[in-house]
């Protein structure tokens, strides 16, 4: 389980055609002989609090051979051969163009492996050789594969992996022709090959330089023979090709704007999304995208007008569960972002004993590989999705989210995910870069400042509450709470909501047998951290279950019904029931998604990796419903363990209420009631 943990941490990056993200580029500096914090910081442009934060061992000092982390932007500038980074010790192989690595003392695979943004387990896989002999010094590695089709996105200055051509009918290599362009912002070397006709792969042929990033305002080479719509002469009609049944179809072309899609334009221009995609062939290679021209037949007048052009929140839950994967949209790109606290800057050179120390990482890691395949199972789905994935290295109390969030690369994401604490989440609200954006809560479960972005996956405390009360007063059931002296917020929240539901305190359980009451569900709800209630209000009422109907419950799955002296066989003679936000089911464990995390890391998920899959692909696939994510909020859904049920609160955060009823069954197992 640890190595599966160093080697996806170390990787740090989704596979299977995803994008991945870190907030800006860094390199490694071997310090000087003479050199200081200072003197580094000048030469690369930077503070020294910046270089602080990137090392923080550096606050002792640094010493010569030291190996530090600057940023690679603000050193792309620096000349001279002393103080030149390790990134630029790469040399092409010339018969393979595979990069190599020449390996300096006290570097390690997993710091290498951060420098070129490629994983350990790639590393391992290029150089056999590691694994028998390990990393020595001075030795050549290969840090790119023998044929690479990887590029690089100019927005985040990162690593996409995309598919290896996107050419449409083959041509004469007599005939093709080279001209050069000038790359417009926000354009990408995906777009790029659809454009002319090519495939990423020969645009990286044709441009070695594009290996370094695609930059606006570059100029660039492209194939000629393709049909580009960058040649085409403009005019307000056009005919779809090769769409002979509509021949003698006029059509009028539109320039797709953010945040539309297909379902959207169907319905503004009064057609099928089939119809769309019959008049636009493209749309059924690479999807929707910003900026693309789709032809809209110019018959049959203006747009359909409404009173919106955004599907509106509808936030009230109504009709049954449903199962989202059956109505997914294919043909509309989404962008969604991951903010998880890696912290990666504190975990230093040995991730093995950081492992076996740090639970808060060993939780992030958990959520992350579940969430890694969530995306997989997406990527199977044929959804066009891009995943960007960065370190939002935070505390309870400090994190990176807003210098995140106010840097390139986010705007066009329908949706961002995390970060945990909710101080961070709080603030990385504030720091959406522009209102369209939500930001999804996924673990922390306390109340949050009211923002119509925000959505909170995890239900709080008064909603298990809630779900518990409204379940027993379904039927014909008299319920006693009983509370300790110094439960007070279980006393507001009764006193307030549910005023006519008796309330005790623990010291009146000495006669709790007394209250109860023939042909009446006697429920008694413990809300105590003292194992002695637990055991008197069990023990007083165990032996009564022959003559009365008597159910034990309490507002969570409480530990203090774990204690030793309390039998389980108690606790199912009286029934004991609780609310929890998951079904905690051993049949979660023989689930397709459970057989493959455990293939993959060799362990069995944890309640940790099963929210960051449930979460995970339950936003997805609202990404890609035709309303897409806001418009199908208001849809009740269920993954493996968690239900999410969206609610506006009175604050107007939307928060999900999504909760199990859980009692414990006589065959000794916990089933679900509700």
């Amino acid at each position: 389980m640890k190595k599966r943990l160093v080697i996806a941490l170390a990787a740090f990056i989704f596979t299977s055609g995803l994008a991945f993200a870190q907030e800006q580029n860094y390199t490694s500096h071997r310090v000087s002989k003479g050199e200081t914090i200072s003197k580094i910081a000048r030469e690369n442009k930077i503070s020294v609090s910046e270089i602080l934060r990137l090392n923080p061992d550096a606050k002792t000092g640094i010493k010569e051979g030291d190996v530090i982390q600057v940023p690679a932007t603000k050193n792309a500038g620096k000349t001279g051969t002393t103080d030149t980074p390790v990134a630029k010790k790469v040399e092409q192989v010339a018969d393979s163009k595979r990069k190599t690595h020449l390996v300096q003392a006290k570097e390690t695979v997993f710091g290498i492996s951060r420098l070129y943004n490629v994983s350990v387990q790639d590393l391992y896989q290029w150089n056999p050789e590691l694994e028998r002999n390990g990393l020595k010094a001075n030795s050549n590695l290969f840090v790119s594969p023998a044929a690479t089709t990887t590029a690089t996105d100019q927005t985040a200055n990162v690593t996409v992996m995309l598919p290896a051509t996107k050419a449409v009918t083959p041509v004469d290599k007599a005939q093709v022709g080279y001209k050069e362009i000038d790359i417009e912002p926000r354009q990408t070397l995906y777009s790029l090959a659809v454009e002319y006709q090519t495939s990423v792969q020969k645009l990286m042929e044709l441009n070695p330089e594009l290996s370094e990033g695609l930059k606006s305002g570059q100029k660039i080479k492209v194939p000629t023979t393709g049909k580009s719509v960058a040649e085409a002469p403009k005019t307000s009609e056009t005919k779809p090709v090769g769409s002979s049944a509509q021949e003698n179809q006029a059509y009028n072309t539109i320039t797709i704007e953010p945040k539309q899609t297909l379902f959207s334009i169907a319905k503004e221009y009064n057609l099928s999304v089939d119809e769309l995609i019959e008049m636009n062939p493209d749309l059924r290679k690479g999807g929707l995208q910003i900026g693309m021209e789709l032809n809209i037949p110019s018959t049959g007048g203006a747009p359909v007008k409404s009173t919106t052009t955004e599907p509106k929140w509808s936030v009230e839950p109504s009709g049954a569960f449903v199962d989202l994967t059956t109505s997914v949209d294919r043909y509309t790109a989404k962008e969604l972002v991951l903010l998880l606290p890696f912290n990666t800057s504190r975990i230093g050179d040995n991730i093995n004993d950081r492992m076996k120390t740090d639970g808060f990482l060993n939780m992030t890691m958990d959520f992350y590989l579940g969430a890694k395949l969530a995306i997989d199972k997406a990527t199977r789905m044929g959804l066009p999705l891009t995943v960007k994935v960065f370190d939002s290295n935070e505390t309870k109390n400090s994190s990176d989210v807003k210098r995140i969030l106010q840097g390139e690369g986010i705007s066009k994401a329908e949706v961002v995910i995390g970060p945990f604490f909710q101080s961070n989440v709080d603030e990385a609200v504030k720091a959406l870069p522009n209102s369209d954006i939500v930001l999804v809560s996924p673990l922390s479960n306390e109340k949050a400042n009211p923002s119509p972005q925000l959505v909170q996956t995890m239900p709080y405390g008064d909603v298990l509450k809630q779900a518990l009360l409204e379940y027993f007063s379904k039927g014909d059931s008299k319920i006693t709470v009983i509370v300790d002296e110094k439960k007070t917020s279980t006393k507001r929240f009764m006193q307030r909501n549910y005023p006519n539901i008796k309330l005790i305190e623990t010291k009146e359980l000495k006669d709790i047998d007394k209250t109860l009451v023939a042909g009446k569900n006697n429920v008694f709800i413990l809300d105590s951290n003292s194992i002695e209630s637990a055991l008197l209000l069990t023990d007083k009422l165990k032996t009564r279950t022959d003559k009365f109907d008597i159910q034990v419950a309490s507002f969570d799955k409480s530990e203090v019904f774990d204690y030793g002296e309390i039998k389980i066989e108690t606790l199912v003679g009286l029934n004991y029931t609780f609310p929890s936000v998951t079904r905690d089911s051993e049949t979660s464990l023989d689930t397709t998604f459970a057989r493959e995390y455990k293939a993959q890391n060799n362990a069995v998920p944890n309640r940790f990796a099963i929210r960051g899959y449930d979460v995970t692909l339950d936003v997805i696939l609202r990404m890609f419903q035709r309303e897409g994510f806001t418009g199908s909020i208001g849809v009740k859904s269920t993954e493996i363990e968690n239900k999410f049920v969206y609610s506006k609160n009175p604050e107007g955060t939307i928060r999900n209420k999504g909760v199990y009823i859980l009692q414990y069954n006589n065959d000794l197992t916990v089933k679900v009631v509700e």
